[in-house]
């Protein structure tokens, strides 16, 4: 928890870094809760942090997400929240490594859970994903994205022109600023061709 505030304090006077100490529940609603990793019951935003990461404008925050609970009525699962805003809008996807999300109970997108995509078996760590569009998620869910998805140990999820990633607690800024770095280097992995083309770009007949 130290590591945590002292990070807070550094971003705080860093000119390049905006800081908020928290945020209402209405904010996260433009990120499509209650898909991955937003709770059901609420969610409680702290230590919002906007700059730039690769180039994306990114927002940074602490998310302690309300779920139902097992022998209790709730419970709450504590993230590390990455934003990157894309280059344009991409159909609804989502991968994650298994374990961060098993306690949320809920489906990976809002507001349906979209096509399942099946994995190869015996994959460690097991890993989940779903997409709007199977299509699509043949194009993007390669081999090599999943595995740089797994090896980070994080889960993202496609929503309009952001791409939300996550990782388990609340970490010091460096670490979340790790992964939106790691988010920046999957949407390098993505084809030209799922962006929205400009029309200005295209040869007129």
């Amino acid at each position: 928890m130290w590591q945590v505030w002292k990070s807070v304090r550094a971003y705080r006077e860093d000119p390049e870094w905006r800081y908020r100490k928290r945020e209402s529940r209405d904010w996260v609603k433009a990120f499509g809760t209650p898909g991955h990793p937003f709770g059901t019951r609420g969610n409680h935003v702290k230590h919002v942090l906007e700059g730039h990461v690769r180039g994306y404008e990114t927002t940074l925050f602490h998310l302690a997400a309300v779920h139902e609970g097992g022998r209790h009525p709730t419970d709450v699962s504590m993230y590390s929240v990455a934003v990157l805003t894309l280059p344009g809008p991409l159909p609804a996807a989502s991968v994650s490594v298994a374990s961060l999300v098993r306690w949320l109970g809920t489906e990976p997108l809002p507001p349906r859970a979209g096509t399942p995509i099946q994995l190869p078996q015996g994959r460690s760590p097991r890993m989940i994903a779903c997409s709007v569009d199977p299509d699509f998620a043949e194009l993007i869910l390669t081999e090599r994205v999943v595995r740089m998805t797994a090896d980070a140990k994080m889960g993202w999820r496609l929503h309009g022109d952001r791409m939300i990633g996550w990782v388990m607690e609340h970490k010091p800024y460096e670490r979340i600023i790790g992964l939106a770095e790691a988010m920046a280097e999957v949407v390098g992995e993505l084809p030209a061709l799922v962006w929205p083309q400009d029309p200005s770009d295209q040869e007129h007949y």
